[in-house]
């Protein structure tokens, strides 16, 4: 199927009754076109602000509620999370797949993804780096588009 053609098909069909996280390693411009309606989140921006309000020690115990706060509290039911590289920091130790599912859960989350999937393995950054990190989508509520 074309990879536009399914993406329209999403942003008109997508139902919180059939509720999986969708993983969009496509291109921003692609995926604002078909949903420039939906709300756009700069989670990074936005949880890289809360986190410098905290001590350095403090941080790794708060990012998860911070994420699910900011998600929850967002007016849309609809929203497309982007930039969220601070969530792969080697600090933090999160499995960033599933707090998106479970900070998601009342919501519709497009996850803009900075990374690649290839035979069902998700991918952030590159083998070797500090912020890698890999996941087997079939583990996860979620599902992925690609190009």
């Amino acid at each position: 199927m074309d990879g536009h053609l399914m993406l329209k098909e999403i942003a008109e069909g997508y139902s919180v009754k059939s509720q999986k996280v969708i993983i969009a390693c496509v291109d921003r411009d692609i995926l604002k076109y078909f949903f420039s309606n939906w709300e756009w989140l700069n989670l990074g921006l936005i949880v890289s602000e809360h986190l410098l309000k905290l001590p350095k020690e403090a941080r790794k115990e708060e990012i998860v509620d911070i994420v699910r706060k900011i998600i929850e509290v967002t007016d849309s039911e609809n929203v497309v999370i982007e930039n969220i590289d601070v969530l792969f920091s080697p600090e933090y130790s999160l499995d960033v797949i599933k707090l998106f599912t479970l900070a998601g859960k009342n919501k519709r989350l497009i996850i803009l993804w900075e990374g690649t999937f290839k035979n069902g393995i998700l991918t952030y950054a590159e083998p070797g780096y500090d912020d890698y990190h890999s996941y087997e989508i079939k583990n996860y509520d979620a599902y992925c588009i690609t190009k």
